[in-house]
Parts: structure tokens; sequence; C-alpha cells
């Protein structure tokens, strides 16, 4: 019998640095690409500044408020 059941996970203090740096770069990438479609979008439909504001704020919200539930709480 092994104790795989009864160890606890457990991780070093690099594996957390490079988690970290590659969901923040996963990040800086999908707003990176939301900000350039709007700004495409909106360059080629000439549609209002205000709404270009608003779906850069939704969006970024909505990625935000999508994403906060994949970090382990606890």
């Amino acid at each position: 019998m092994s104790d795989d059941a009864t160890r606890t996970r457990s991780t070093s203090g690099a594996e957390t640095a490079v988690r970290a740096v590659a969901r923040l770069g996963a990040d800086l990438l999908v707003v990176t690409l939301w900000v350039v479609f709007l700004t495409v979008l909106f360059l080629e439909t000439a549609w209002p500044r205000w709404l270009f504001y608003a779906l850069l704020l939704l969006g970024v919200g909505g990625y935000v408020s999508v994403t906060a539930a994949w970090t382990k709480r606890g």
C-alpha cells in the first residue's frame, strides 16, 4: 500500500512562479487581442467612442469574472 492517498500535493516556489508568469502572459495576450479587435472594428465602422469604451470594459470585466473562478482558493 502506498502513501499516495495520504500525501498532499505541494508546489515549489519555482513552479508557482512559472504558473503565475504563464497566467499573466495568457491574460495579457487575451486582453491585447480584445483591444486590437475592438480598435480595428471601430476604426473600420466609425462607431461612437463611448461604445468602444463600454465594450472594452465589458469584455475585460467579463474575462475577469470568468477566469476568477479558475484560481485555486483555500
